[in-house]
């Protein structure tokens, strides 16, 4: 899963967070009224049965014969809505003998009162499927079993329910527009500080911190900011003492170097020694030349109508066996030193570790000039091939080279308003390592 924003990420935390918190209250606040209604219809229920109970015991008192005493408290139960039974057990006929009596009420329910014990309750169903409690109080010999309908009370939970449903809805969407709200400033104040350090890596100098208003992202960009500027002062001082030591080597190397092109030897050995050392001295050369340009701080070459023909340079520079894919020419206006110095380097690259040079390629990526070396070694996965345009990376421990060679090629691109890239080949087999140089001022095939 890629990375997502900072605002997004917290957004659906604290929405999830907000809804399980919302659903919380919602369920306990649905269980305790659900909880404290059937409590009332059963104390309802109970409190009907105890005093049909009561209501037939003195109908008794008075003389009452037990059908008409059951006809007389069960049709005043149903003149309050609820329903009524009584049933007996006759021990001397060893039989239980259930009286029940329903009078005939227009509309009424046909409900079944369930078989219960004194002191228990239970809910029932009529016939049109509306909810009843009932509970049974008296004694196993003569208990009264009253129930009372607890539709109104289901109804009123169902309607709860959808309630809810709706206020965590309409709840939901005003946590959210609030942590949208809450999170806009502190979220808008860690982006300008993410653009605020890009130009920081871009420009390679400090730049005035942007306005905070929370006291952590204050203090984050006071302490950024002084480390950057001792970094910034670090890298100056190392650029000045690379530039001075170059500046000291390359005087003598040069004269050296003019000075062993003077010497005449007539020995096959003593020519071949000289070839020798001034190779290793050309490759001293490249060297300081790097640093030289690496030491520089200028992020472009000045325009001083130079044009370097990159399909020459490419041609001129590819070695044996290589393939050469360019124009007739591909003009495009810079310094034709640094060009020269950063192609080299493609080369060097491929020829140390890539088994050798494939193809050589000067082609266009939208009006920049690109300039491509295909090696035919094993390649580097994505990670290597990121970092392997750092000053001082090196792929492999071999104790060739120094880590300069592709810093400088990023250098010399970037001077030039390109880039440099490493992609894998595209016929599969290598690696490609490129870079553009600038917006091409003519372009002959």
């Amino acid at each position: 899963m890629g990375a997502g924003t900072l605002e997004a990420r917290l957004t659906v935390s604290l929405l999830v967070l907000g809804a399980g918190v919302l659903a919380a209250v919602g369920i306990g606040a649905f269980v305790m009224t659900d909880h404290a209604l059937d409590a009332s219809d059963t104390a309802a229920a109970l409190g009907q049965a105890a005093a049909g109970r009561d209501a037939l015991r003195r109908e008794l008192d008075e003389g009452d014969q037990l059908q008409a005493a059951i006809e007389e408290v069960t049709s005043a139960a149903r003149a309050q809505g609820a329903r009524l039974e009584v049933r007996s057990a006759g021990q001397r006929l060893r039989l239980r003998l259930r009286l029940r009596l329903r009078l005939p009420e227009e509309g009424a329910p046909d409900l079944a009162l369930p078989e219960l014990a004194p002191g228990t309750c239970a809910t029932a169903l009529d016939q049109r499927g509306r909810p009843w409690r009932a509970c049974a109080d008296g004694a196993p010999e003569q208990t009264v079993v009253a129930a009372v309908p607890i539709e109104t009370h289901r109804a009123a939970l169902t309607a709860l329910s959808r309630s809810m449903v709706a206020v965590l809805v309409v709840a939901l969407a005003a946590f959210w527009l609030a942590v949208r709200r809450a999170l806009r400033s502190p979220i808008g104040e860690l982006a300008s500080l993410v653009r605020w350090t890009e130009q920081i890596v871009e420009n390679e100098k400090a730049l005035t911190p942007p306005p905070a208003r929370t006291r952590e992202i204050q203090r984050l960009e006071t302490a950024f900011d002084a480390l950057v500027r001792r970094l910034l002062e670090a890298l100056a001082r190392e650029r000045a003492n690379s530039a001075h030591i170059a500046h000291e080597l390359r005087t003598p190397l040069t004269a050296v170097m003019a000075e062993l092109g003077a010497v005449d030897v007539a020995d096959d050995a003593s020519r071949e020694a000289i070839a020798r050392i001034r190779g290793d001295l050309t490759r001293l050369a490249d060297v300081i030349e790097a640093i030289l340009v690496l030491s520089d701080d200028n992020r472009r070459v000045s325009r001083d109508g130079e044009i370097v023909n990159i399909a020459d340079l490419a041609r001129s520079l590819a070695p044996l066996g290589a393939r050469v894919e360019a124009p007739d020419e591909a003009l495009v206006e810079g310094d034709e030193r640094l060009m020269s110095l950063a192609a080299r380097n493609l080369l060097d690259n491929a020829r140390k570790y890539g088994s050798g040079v494939r193809i050589l390629r000067v082609s266009r990526e939208g009006e920049d000039v690109r300039l491509a070396v295909v090696d035919g070694g094993p390649g580097l996965d994505a990670a290597a091939r990121q970092q392997m345009f750092d000053r001082y990376w090196r792929g492999v421990a071999d104790g060739e080279g120094r880590g300069l060679g592709l810093a400088l090629v990023r250098a010399v691109a970037e001077r030039h308003g390109g880039r440099a890239e490493a992609i894998a080949a595209p016929d599969g087999l290598g690696l490609e390592v490129a870079m553009t140089l600038g917006r091409a001022v003519a372009w002959n095939e």
